[in-house]
């Protein structure tokens, strides 16, 4: 197997490759602290905490006219290029990745406020799409070179979960400005001719909605995510436990349905039920008994189901009404 002598550099003696990150760090630290970027941070600051974007003058201005945008696209790069090419197997010290055509650099993140670089590489889409997926967020971009064709995507609510759809197709060019507010707009992006970059600006609410995806054909919803990323993680703990078997866990979980967003007391419920049948149906007992609960019908139809598919179920339920 052939070995790039660089890598064997690096692997044979760890001091390059300390050197490297070392150089890069301060090569970000020194980015961050000239004169025009610290107002921009700072900015970001005061946007992470809920300022309006119009009372953050240096951000503000990155989002309504493209030349302090490039300028300060371009210093990132006027910045880390050489230090990048001294040491090419540096890690660049941002959040960073890179999915089928589309990359993102996490320049800076302040509460749930992020400043990011993305980059969208030619593609032609249309053909793809069946649905869109709409996210609790303010977004604002600005086109920094090239350009793509574009729909912009509404919904309201219709019958049930199911939403009606509207969508008007634009093209977003270098020095077009796009904002999007709140959960109820999106942008898809159909073509892009060569490659386009786009300086973004989001924010979450404290507490978002539920992420949610339609198909674009009817307007039937598909799926459901929670908005909130702590939830999130907390269900993949929750599945985690319910994988491992871990029954000790249960009676954690039947607490974790008595608090919390819907979609993570839902959850809780399905684990708990799943590890242990008498702790989990205790708390879909209870929880289908709660006056003005908004997961309370949903509880109660749930025991109807499992008591008619397991009559056994019936007397724990009569034991549990006893208690």
């Amino acid at each position: 197997m052939r070995i790039d002598p660089i890598v064997r550099a690096l692997r044979s003696e760890p001091a390059p490759q300390r050197k490297a990150q070392t150089q890069l760090l301060n090569a970000r630290s020194h980015w961050q602290e000239c004169d025009r970027n610290r107002a921009i941070f700072a900015d970001l600051a005061k946007y992470g905490g809920g300022y309006d974007l119009r009372d953050c003058a240096s951000l503000d201005a990155l989002f309504s006219h493209v030349g302090p945008a490039r300028i300060f696209a371009a210093s990132l790069g006027d910045t880390f290029g050489p230090v990048l090419a001294e040491h090419p197997l540096g890690h660049v010290p941002f959040r960073h990745q890179y999915s089928g055509s589309m990359a993102i650099i996490q320049i800076a993140a302040h509460a749930s406020a992020a400043l990011s670089l993305v980059l969208y590489e030619q593609t032609d889409t249309t053909a793809l799409l069946t649905t869109v997926c709409f996210t609790d967020s303010d977004r604002y971009e600005m086109a920094l070179a090239g350009s793509a064709h574009m729909q912009h995507v509404c919904w309201t609510a219709a019958d049930g979960a199911d939403a009606s759809l509207s969508s008007r197709p634009f093209v977003f060019a270098k020095g077009d400005a796009l904002s999007l507010a709140g959960i109820h707009e999106t942008k898809q992006v159909l073509q892009v001719d060569g490659s386009l970059v786009v300086l973004r600006l989001s924010r979450t609410p404290p507490a978002p909605l539920p992420s949610v995806e339609f198909r674009l054909s009817d307007g039937a919803l598909v799926h459901q995510a929670s908005g909130d990323r702590q939830d999130s993680r907390h269900e993949m703990m929750l599945a985690l436990l319910g994988k491992m078997g871990r029954v000790d866990a249960a009676p954690v979980l039947a607490e974790m349905t008595a608090n919390g967003s819907d979609a993570l007391r839902w959850q809780a419920l399905r684990e708990c039920l799943a590890l242990d049948t008498a702790s989990g149906f205790a708390a879909l007992s209870a929880l289908s008994r709660k006056p003005g609960d908004s997961l309370a019908a949903d509880a109660a139809a749930l025991k109807h189901a499992l008591v008619t598919a397991h009559p056994v179920l019936a007397r724990m339920e009569a034991e549990l009404c006893r208690v």
